[in-house]
């Protein structure tokens, strides 16, 4: 959630939390995976 929070330029990760954790309730490792490869993703890029 702190990545998420820092990404979305909120205050706190509670912020992030409350207005989207129920969305993947059953799913987080996988939504937290996906979020991880594309932060690789673009960090390559950009050193590119």
């Amino acid at each position: 959630m702190k990545v998420i929070q820092q990404m979305l330029g909120h205050a706190d990760a509670a912020m992030p939390l409350n207005v989207y954790g129920h969305l993947f309730p059953d799913r987080l490792d996988e939504v937290a995976d996906v979020l991880d490869a594309r932060r690789t993703q673009a960090l390559a890029s950009m050193a590119a």
